[in-house]
């Protein structure tokens, strides 16, 4: 047989190899981290109702049916870096990767199909995040609202609530009745004539049970329009201005109660509010692409704040791409250590995870409360651009056996 088609059948058992081992390490941690995942969401929110008799086994496996799609956006990419850790990190303590080398073959040939499937995995994880998983997510959130009943379930977290033509409320977190980073605005003929930021605040009912007002804490009104009254006392003092205050020179107040003009209603009616923006009352996390840049459009028309949906549409998205990144990082750190122990590719895992989602969890934190004109989105980008220009390099480096 001629030299160079010994070589080609050389190079594609190589590639087959490789590439069945990473696809069969990518199942196992796949299924492995998906158990996890949902195991931890079954006892953190469900076991207890099946426990105290609430639901019955049956809704217990749907809902694991329905958290599956969203914890496999999470399981991938983790799945992804662990099969490319291990794989290569064996391939090299076996000294395959070496004879390989021997033989001619550049490390840029090997990891071709590794990529590729990376590549795909990418896809498949956008898919999830920004088609299926939202879908499946609203499913089991609305299986748990109908078990569970508290006095902020008819506020959706992360969502734009209409009350009225006149009354729009934003919180982006709820725990139990304890609302997080509220914001609300008061409109008067389609103009905005008020807006309060607080970061936190509690819903709570009046002494007949048919009222409900929240508790703002530490807010301020970022706008008030020239001539407004208070329609609480305190937001301004309880008296009338005569200029336009804005943003810079925001109106502090340490707490205060705001009515949400709900009297006529009890909390099983609510469902019925109009959502601002859309008419679908789902959190903006919960939201696919197509949701997210619809609502977008309406919020940016409507004059309301558009950083939770510019935060939720490029965390989603740059999350998509945590598998092409991960592998690029794996494969050169996996043949730098030259290990083959599963402890050895976890702890090599976590440090790369941990770099990671700091950037995530940072975005998350800073984009709703910066100055939109500082585009702090670029915060959930840093990562990949950061791992793929590093893996290429190292990658590049190992080739050129240099280092």
């Amino acid at each position: 047989m001629p030299r160079a088609a010994s070589g080609f059948f050389s190079m594609k058992t190589l590639h087959l190899y490789l590439l069945r081992q990473c696809l069969a390490t990518l199942a196992l941690t796949v299924v492995v981290f998906t158990f996890v995942l949902i195991a931890g969401n079954l006892l953190k929110e469900i076991l207890g109702l099946l426990v105290a008799g609430h639901v019955s086994i049956w809704l217990v496996v749907e809902s694991l049916l329905l958290l599956i799609p969203w914890v496999m956006a999470f399981a991938l990419p983790i799945s992804m870096l662990m099969s490319g850790l291990m794989v290569f990190g064996r391939f090299s303590a076996d000294q395959e990767y070496t004879a390989a080398r021997s033989a001619g073959i550049s490390l840029t040939s090997l990891v071709v199909p590794v990529i590729a499937l990376a590549v795909l995995m990418t896809g498949v994880c956008a898919w999830f995040n920004l088609q299926i998983s939202p879908q499946a997510r609203v499913a089991y959130k609305r299986i748990l609202d109908e078990q569970m009943v508290n006095l902020a379930s008819f506020i959706p977290e992360g969502r734009y609530v209409d009350f009225s033509e006149d009354f729009v409320l934003y919180v982006s977190r709820i725990r139990g009745d304890n609302l997080h980073n509220i914001r609300f605005y008061q409109f008067e003929k389609g103009k905005k004539i008020l807006d309060v930021f607080a970061k936190s605040g509690q819903l709570t009912r009046n002494e007949s049970g048919n009222s409900i007002r929240l508790l703002l804490r530490e807010a301020r009104v970022l706008t008030l329009m020239s001539g407004l009254e208070s329609f609480t006392d305190g937001i301004t003092n309880g008296q009338k201005k005569t200029d336009t205050q804005n943003a810079d020179t925001p109106a502090p107040f340490q707490e205060e109660w705001l009515p949400l003009l709900l009297e006529e209603y009890e909390t099983e009616d609510i469902p019925a509010v109009k959502m601002a923006g859309g008419e679908d009352s789902v959190s903006i996390s919960d939201m696919t692409l197509p949701q997210m840049l619809a609502g977008l459009k309406a919020t940016r028309a409507q004059g309301l704040d558009t950083r939770p949906y510019v935060k939720e549409i490029h965390h989603q998205m740059a999350f998509s791409f945590a598998c092409i990144s991960f592998i690029l990082v794996a494969i050169p750190l996996s043949l730098k250590t030259q290990r083959r122990e599963t402890n050895i590719s976890l702890g090599l895992a976590l440090i790369v995870l941990l770099v990671y989602y700091s950037f995530f969890i940072l975005g998350d934190a800073l984009v709703e409360t910066s100055d939109p004109a500082l585009n702090l989105w670029i915060l959930f980008w840093i990562p990949n651009f950061l791992f793929q220009f590093l893996g290429l390099y190292a990658i590049r480096k190992a080739n050129l056996g240099i280092g």
